[in-house]
């Protein structure tokens, strides 16, 4: 298999933990991913009702916290409910610790929204009376547009968010598809796609996948003058029994896949022939820390990460 970067990410659930013990170890697998050498730690956004003893629901401060403890890997969010939020509000605080951190910030784009319908209302009532996907679509594109029509925006509309002329944070186009790759381009998106979200379908059929990706970054590189990075996103158990799952997850219709190390390893190198994506996300469903972390460093070691120098340039 050729080097390829492998991120993690995090739901911010630990069984037997109250919710700041939880948020103390989410940052210590933080900092180990660094150590071992992982191209970036992603927080997922939820708002589940039924776990009092979530680390988190919106995770923007828990990134900045992370960025301020670590010095080389990308931190980000996975993504963040952008019809939830006001765009003003998601691009000032996404630029300005992008700024804080060295360029190391990344901003997934996801459709997600809460299950609760109070939550939703407090959120934006909007989703409730247009729909999650016009709102979406609009919020997504206001964000792109107060990050890359700055000037414009400053000019005619009186906007500015600081740092004027800043750093923008890399936007990730989260699917479970490759139904949106269109979108992405517009929005200077890269693509991430989750292979666990809707049920998992996207790893029932990878022919011609790889085409379509190249397609996207051919036409990406075309009209926006930079190469995109594509990730592919797996949610694992590596527990020995096989039947450990994460109270986390039960909410969702995830596709969690049962392995070994051993079949993992083989699985990644399938997927890599198949898709040739630039970058695998591992989202490790044990919820005991200590295991989670042996997980971390197995992984890592197999595929020498701490001799990668991954490249957090800033475009």
């Amino acid at each position: 298999m050729k080097t390829k970067s492998i991120g993690l990410l995090e739901l911010g659930y630990r069984s037997g933990k109250d919710s700041i013990t939880a948020l103390n170890d989410v940052v210590d697998y933080a900092l180990h991913a660094e150590r071992l050498g992982y191209s970036r730690f992603w927080l997922a956004e939820h708002h589940y009702s039924h776990l009092k003893n979530l680390a988190f629901s919106n995770p923007d401060i828990v990134i900045a916290m992370i960025a301020g403890m670590t010095e080389k890997i990308r931190v980000g969010s996975a993504g963040t409910s952008v019809p939830s939020y006001s765009p003003y509000a998601v691009a000032t605080n996404y630029k300005l610790i992008n700024n804080i951190f060295n360029g190391r910030i990344d901003l997934g784009l996801s459709k997600g929204i809460p299950e609760s319908e109070y939550t939703k209302n407090l959120l934006n009532p909007d989703i409730l009376e247009r729909g999650t996907g016009v709102v979406f679509k609009e919020n997504a594109n206001e964000i792109h547009e107060l990050f890359y029509s700055e000037a414009e925006k400053n000019e005619k509309e009186g906007i500015l968010i600081p740092p004027y002329g800043g750093l923008i944070p890399d936007l990730w186009y989260l699917s479970s598809s490759l139904n949106n790759l269109d979108e992405a381009i517009s929005l200077h998106a890269n693509y991430c796609v989750s292979a666990f979200h809707g049920s998992g379908k996207f790893l029932e059929n990878l022919d011609d996948k790889k085409e379509e990706i190249n397609r996207y970054k051919d036409s990406f590189a075309q009209k926006n003058g930079f190469v995109p990075k594509t990730s592919l996103a797996l949610a694992i158990n590596l527990s020995e029994a096989n039947e450990i799952k994460s109270d986390a997850d039960e909410s969702e219709s995830f596709k969690i896949l049962n392995l070994n190390f051993e079949e993992l390893f083989e699985l990644i190198e399938k997927l890599d022939e198949k898709l040739s994506v630039d970058e695998f996300i591992l989202y490790d469903t044990e919820p005991d820390s200590d295991k989670k972390t042996e997980n971390a460093e197995v992984i890592s070691n197999h595929y020498n990460l701490q001799s990668i120098q991954h490249e957090n340039a800033v475009r």
